[in-house]
């Protein structure tokens, strides 16, 4: 249904623009609604949400980080977009998130965290940004999503190191 509006998609990822944290965070959330279908995934991808949403990793606002962390997690889930969220260094700052009060900005940034674990050269720049500490301690979070997104994160991780350590010995 969404894809009938013609242009309606671009519209909304130009809206990535605005200089209004509650704009971006309404924005993001859409987004994150958008993204559950591949083709409206495909299409908002083509129009550049992911750089889009790459700039918006620098934020200190917890109601933007949450949804932005819940929208790069579903983004996440076409063609190279986890590589790409890498490549516009979005990793980095998502780490940051999760030294956050808010526990609901904790399990979004795990969710999101563990999307893009699944690329090398991302958890590369999680180890290196401190992940693997902060996720630890959320393994025993009471909240169950956010110990499993944790967990996930940590397992790709150490499947990463444990590959680089087998490599260089034989």
């Amino acid at each position: 249904m969404v894809r009938s509006f013609v242009g309606g998609l671009e519209l909304v990822v130009n809206l990535l623009k605005s200089e209004n944290k509650e704009v971006l965070a309404s924005v993001c959330a859409a987004i994150t609604n958008i993204a559950k279908d591949q083709e409206n995934l495909a299409v908002i991808t083509d129009h550049g949400v992911v750089p889009l949403l790459s700039k918006l990793a620098n934020t200190n606002n917890d109601k933007l980080r949450r949804h932005l962390a819940e929208a790069i997690s579903r983004c996440c889930m076409w063609g190279r977009n986890r590589v790409a969220f890498g490549e516009h260094k979005a990793v980095a700052p998502l780490v940051r998130y999760l030294k956050s009060e808010d526990t609901s900005v904790h399990r979004a940034t795990a969710q999101a965290l563990y999307q893009l674990s699944e690329d090398a050269d991302n958890c590369i720049t999680m180890h290196e940004n401190g992940a693997v500490k902060l996720l630890l301690d959320m393994v025993g979070s009471p909240d169950q999503d956010l110990q499993e997104a944790a967990a996930g994160c940590i397992s790709n991780i150490r499947r990463l190191a444990l590959a680089t350590e087998k490599a260089r010995y034989v």
